[in-house]
């Protein structure tokens, strides 16, 4: 186990980005957005990982076109064959009450779009998930501040938005592992 993680920590020193790729353009924004929203609200919206989904196939039936460039088969299995077994393993989470449905459906989505380096993005997206356990306190503090900021915003622009979870008058439910998710597909998408 030692040896796995020496390389793991080996390759990510040693790593030289290259230029960014279709993925680092489109998910950076749509991370943050889900990072804050699952923050303040406990919530993914399930337009926005359809959205992510569509996007996906619409680019690789564009690198399918020919005079395009060819997809990468072996990156598309990997990612298919995490996000199934994601999905899978997920829906008996789900089932229990241990994980919520728009994490699940994220995840599975992300593995898609990370299908070269999903074991490095479920590797980081686990420790992140436990270092949010961890800090819980803090991250309910930060939570609250957020929420304070949102309203603030609200008020400031004479518009309505949402009540934060944290403003309800109940504690928030679980961890917003959507900031963890978004965490570890960050680290993989700054590794290129």
């Amino acid at each position: 186990m030692t040896d796995c993680l020496q390389q793991i920590l080996q390759g990510v020193l040693s790593h030289k980005p290259g230029p960014p790729t279709f993925a680092a353009l489109v998910l950076p924004p749509v991370l943050l957005w889900i990072a804050v929203s699952d923050l303040l609200y406990r919530r993914i919206a399930n337009a926005l990982v359809l959205a992510l989904l569509a996007v996906w196939l619409v680019h690789l039936a564009w690198m399918g076109l020919p005079g395009g460039q060819s997809p990468a088969w072996p990156e598309i299995a990997r990612g298919g064959a995490a996000a199934a077994v994601v999905l899978g393993v997920g829906y008996g989470l789900f089932s229990m009450r241990w994980a919520g449905a728009g994490d699940v459906k994220l995840m599975a989505v992300l593995c898609l779009w990370l299908g070269r380096e999903v074991a490095m993005f479920l590797l980081v997206t686990s420790l992140a998930g436990g270092v949010l356990a961890l800090f819980m306190p803090i991250l309910h503090r930060l939570e609250l501040l957020a929420a304070r900021c949102v309203t603030h915003l609200g008020a400031c622009l004479h518009r309505a938005l949402p009540t934060p979870t944290a403003l309800q008058g109940h504690s928030s439910p679980g961890i917003p592992y959507g900031c963890a998710m978004a965490a570890g597909a960050a680290f993989v998408l700054l590794r290129h």
